[in-house]
């Protein structure tokens, strides 16, 4: 459950529930390990998570030098010794390449023994050019590659059911209609706090409860998922 006090209405669900899921994580690594952020952006972060404010030695590479990482490497290929970190963090990633059991095998193996990959991807979310969009996998998904890549323990959290989907397609939807002149812009601003307002809390709440979260269909939508597996 995503911490809603820092729901902005500006804010995407997805972005929320993957910025806390990281920053629970991120708590749990022993302080002074050695972290590769496979992905992430160094600079002009995206969203409330920066790996930069915990107690772990974090080295950032990226495809791009764009955000200025300090490895430019494809994650397919990674020019890193083996079994070199204690953890792998891959934020949102996973969906912009075109065979991410790949970009997997490589974390595994640049990870020591004990390792944790860390992992977020979408399901429920629309195409978003990064600069490509390959693909949605379900939790099924991820548990049987994680296994045949080698990994032991392995948890896959759902974020959001059923509501969360619909409001952030809500959200994403205001957010886009229209054209961006002010008076679009007013227009917005006031449909957000006249109806997302009092809904994203509501709704965000109401699936958290049992009989919600256990009915069949509700849990068959989810805006993604967070993973996290463990190199034996």
């Amino acid at each position: 459950m995503p911490d809603l006090a820092t729901l902005r209405l500006n804010y995407s669900i997805r972005r929320l529930f993957v910025d806390e899921f990281m920053m629970q994580q991120a708590a749990l690594l022993p302080g002074g390990c050695l972290v590769l952020d496979l992905g992430g952006h160094k600079v002009r972060k995206r969203g409330y998570f920066d790996s930069g404010h915990y107690d772990i030695k974090v080295t950032h590479l990226n495809i791009t030098t764009d955000k200025l990482p300090d490895i430019q490497a494809d994650g397919a290929q990674l020019p890193l010794a083996s079994e070199s970190f204690d953890a792998v963090i891959c934020a949102e990633v996973l969906e912009h390449v075109p065979d991410p059991r790949l970009l997997i095998e490589e974390a595994y193996r640049v990870l020591r023994p004990g390792g944790r990959f860390l992992a977020t991807v979408p399901f429920l979310n629309h195409i978003h050019a990064d600069p490509y969009d390959f693909g949605r996998y379900t939790d099924y998904y991820w548990n049987v590659v994680l296994r045949q890549l080698g990994f032991t323990t392995v948890e896959i959290t759902r974020h959001g059911l059923f509501y969360a989907v619909l409001l952030d397609f809500c959200k994403l939807y205001l957010s886009k209609v229209g054209d961006s002149g002010p008076m679009w812009t007013i227009i917005r601003r006031i449909l957000s706090l006249s109806l997302l307002a009092p809904l994203q809390l509501g709704f965000l709440r109401y699936e958290q409860r049992p009989v919600v979260k256990n009915d069949p269909f509700i849990s068959s939508f989810t805006t993604g998922f967070g993973i996290m597996a463990i190199k034996p």
